[in-house]
């Protein structure tokens, strides 16, 4: 089996977890530059980033519900940008409150997918196919995220722009074993890793303004390489706050 994860949805075993959804279509963004001073970073590489911090800390951000004095809700990874994150379990609800800081753009997956040379380590037979990028992730997602299967995801109940985003190939670093990457080795190993990830993204480039949201997110798999199901819906609820300087 391979991984996909969901981003608020997401396959229990070795899971992998943008564009406008009314056409039914992902749009590509490329190597999307944005103003001086917002990001350090272009879309692409942060969706590689968002893995190193996936898999930064025990337990990930990808696992279960947490307040905002967990360390899962530090979303600052990157400078100049805040990462939520999805979850590993299908099926479920899980409700997660966290402080971020106003109008600092926010960055998560719906649904994506990673290949990575750490399954073949991990004992995966066969192994992703190489390049990891556009022999593994790229059709991986194409067969995702097409209807008949469905993603959604709301700010305080309205529609969130998608994108489909794709990383290219990129140094995954997982720093601690086990982990809920491969759940049939209990894991991948310690290490840096080639991989690539592909899927569908919101990007919040403005952030939020000092008050009280609701974000949800999720999505049903039909008729995809994983099978058919339901995947998580996420909640966060998100206090903005001005910070110093800001």
């Amino acid at each position: 089996m391979r991984r996909i994860v969901v981003l608020a949805l997401s396959v229990i075993l070795a899971l992998v977890v943008a564009m406008p959804m009314a056409s039914g279509k992902p749009a590509s963004t490329a190597q999307k530059p944005f103003p001086p001073g917002q990001l350090k970073k272009n879309l692409p590489d942060l969706t590689a980033e968002w893995w190193n911090w996936a898999s930064s800390m025990d337990p990930s951000p990808l696992e279960g519900e947490y307040p905002s004095t967990d360390p899962r809700c530090e979303g600052e990874y990157v400078e100049g940008v805040f990462f939520l994150a999805g979850s590993f379990a299908t099926e479920v609800q899980l409700d997660r409150t966290c402080t971020v800081p106003a109008h600092t753009p926010i960055f998560f997956p719906i649904v994506n997918v990673i290949c990575s040379e750490a399954y073949g380590a991990a004992g995966q037979v066969p192994p992703d196919p190489e390049p990891y990028d556009t022999e593994c992730a790229e059709p991986l997602t194409d067969a995702t995220v097409d209807p008949p299967s469905t993603w959604f995801a709301t700010l305080d109940g309205q529609d969130l722009e998608q994108q489909r985003i794709a990383s290219g190939v990129f140094n995954w670093n997982i720093k601690y074993y086990p982990n809920p990457f491969y759940a049939p080795a209990g894991g991948l190993p310690v290490g840096t890793w080639e991989s690539a990830t592909d899927g569908l993204w919101v990007f919040l480039d403005k952030g939020l303004k000092r008050g009280e949201y609701t974000i949800e997110f999720g999505g049903t798999f039909e008729d995809t390489p994983f099978g058919s199901f339901e995947g998580a819906h996420i909640t966060y609820e998100l206090t903005a706050v001005n910070r110093a300087g800001r």
